[in-house]
């Protein structure tokens, strides 16, 4: 998914507008000081195809898509702990220039940047190091947020768009620990509705509710007991006032109007000698709207749900080429129940970078599933690695969806399915960079569908499980890629 930002820049107008103050008013600062200046960018571009997406072999289900994404940052330390940085993004779909939506093969869209051309200010923000506080850091306007191993909060990088807020976050960084707060706004409906209509006020008419944001806050620690160790634990507090209900939305939507969902975590991660491991654990409580109709109660959903994670590896660093061996297994919890019945189970996977987790064919997110994995790589050089995967998944309620990376339904289940198997994964790849600056890579996939899958009636198998509407026949499905990309 990438994070459509509904306000282009309003935050990060006004940051560089005040700065831009100081910088004209006082002499000191408006000297430009070119060895301060740092000019660079990436060109990246991606062919992919895929196909029986539908997971039936009867219907013409392909698809294949060329992409490409260009960015250039401009940085400038203005002083010792002050500095800008901006960075402008074109992201497209080869052929897509007529500016429709393309819902497709990696979420490159045209709608939600910049004129509708896939022009759009990625990052920008100004960062103020020793705040007042030595080790106190301050970073407002537009910027990624990443947190532990991209689960909930990720920057998105497959995403030729990616994932970027408009956020103030504070930073205080001491050898023993590390403390994150933070607020994100990432949607605005208030500035939509003023700028569709050409008002150009953004603020609600005269009788309507004064907010109705989505809103998230943040405090993640990073604690550091001993070397190569970390022990983070956080809390999230998503804050929808949205109004409920609206073509299409649902309490099983990603990040649903009109809730307040907390999320309390840990993540223990660290090394020790050549062994490598992460857990973690996260649990969601709340209330909600079921969104069922746009006079749907607010709050009529309890929230309770959790996900885990645990992954571990072993290099072996004496033998040549350094292979890696690991196994992985995920669980988020899903709902029982198919319509609204007072409580919702399904956890929410927020922002994440769910492409290098749950399998590369971007089938899973982490929201109602089981899944289970082993990996082995080599590196046959400094600058090169081959790496094959396998998955096993599982939903961890049959009477819930089946959501993929995205983290929208992919497949939808029968109110009288009992099929847990999803199936089984194969992913291999093979990473290069050539002279630090150029990176090529190539992969494959192919998925083995398992018995949700299988045909409407047959005598094991499910009865009216869906993708897209359609009955699947339990045929696989295939995927590969080639990218390059040049930084600069």
């Amino acid at each position: 998914m990438h994070i459509t930002k509904r306000v282009s820049g309003w935050l990060t107008l006004a940051v560089f507008a005040t700065v831009g103050g100081l910088v004209a008013s006082d002499p000191a600062f408006a000297k430009v000081d070119v060895d301060q200046l740092t000019i660079g960018g990436e060109a990246r571009v991606r062919y992919e195809g895929r196909n029986n997406t539908a997971l039936n072999s009867n219907i013409k289900s392909n698809e294949s898509a060329a992409s490409h994404r260009v960015r250039v940052n401009v940085g400038y330390d203005l002083t010792p702990d002050v500095s800008f940085f901006a960075q402008i993004q074109d992201a497209r779909n080869w052929g897509g220039e007529a500016g429709a939506a393309t819902s497709g093969i990696n979420a490159v869209s045209n709608n939600g940047v910049f004129g509708g051309t896939g022009l759009d200010l990625h990052q920008g923000y100004i960062l103020v190091k020793n705040a007042g506080v030595p080790g106190l850091s301050v970073k407002i306007g537009r910027q990624e947020i990443m947190f532990g191993d991209h689960r909930l909060f990720g920057n998105f990088g497959w995403s030729q768009v990616g994932n970027s807020f408009d956020a103030v976050r504070l930073t205080h960084s001491t050898p023993i620990a590390d403390v994150d707060l933070f607020w994100a706004r990432i949607i605005d409906t208030e500035a939509v509705a003023a700028a569709t209509a050409g008002a150009g006020v953004y603020f609600p008419a005269a009788g309507t509710k004064g907010t109705t944001d989505q809103n998230i806050y943040g405090l993640y620690v990073t604690l550091k007991p001993i070397p190569n160790w970390t022990v983070e634990p956080y809390y999230f507090l998503l804050k929808d006032d949205r109004t409920p209900g609206g073509a299409g939305v649902t309490f099983r939507t990603p990040q649903a109007p009109s809730q307040t969902r907390s999320t309390v975590g840990g993540r223990i991660n660290g090394k020790a000698g050549q062994l490598d491991a992460t857990g973690e654990l996260a649990w969601q409580f709340g209330a909600m709207s079921d969104n069922l109709a746009a006079t749907s109660p607010t709050d009529n959903l309890h929230i309770n749900a959790w996900a885990g994670a645990f992954k571990a590896g072993f290099t072996f660093d004496a033998v040549p080429m350094r292979p890696r061996v690991g196994i992985e297994v995920d669980y988020a919890s899903g709902s029982s129940c198919t319509t609204a019945c007072g409580k919702n189970n399904t956890f929410d996977n927020l922002y994440p970078t769910n492409h290098f987790h749950y399998g590369y064919m971007d089938l899973m997110a982490w929201k109602n599933m089981v899944a289970y994995s082993a990996v082995f790589d080599v590196k046959p050089s400094p600058v090169s690695k081959f790496q094959v995967n396998v998955w096993l998944f599982r939903l961890a309620n049959t009477k819930d969806n089946w959501y993929r990376a995205g983290q929208v339904t992919y497949g939808t289940s029968a109110a009288t399915n009992q099929a847990a198997s999803l199936g089984r994964e194969l992913d291999v790849h093979y990473y290069h960079t050539f002279k630090e600056k150029f990176k090529f890579e190539i992969g494959a996939g192919h998925f083995w569908a398992g018995e949700w899958t299988r045909a409407v009636g047959s005598a094991s198998g499910p009865t009216g499980n869906t993708i897209a509407g359609a009955d699947p026949n339990g045929s696989g499905q295939s995927w590969g890629y080639m990218m390059g990309s040049v930084l600069f």
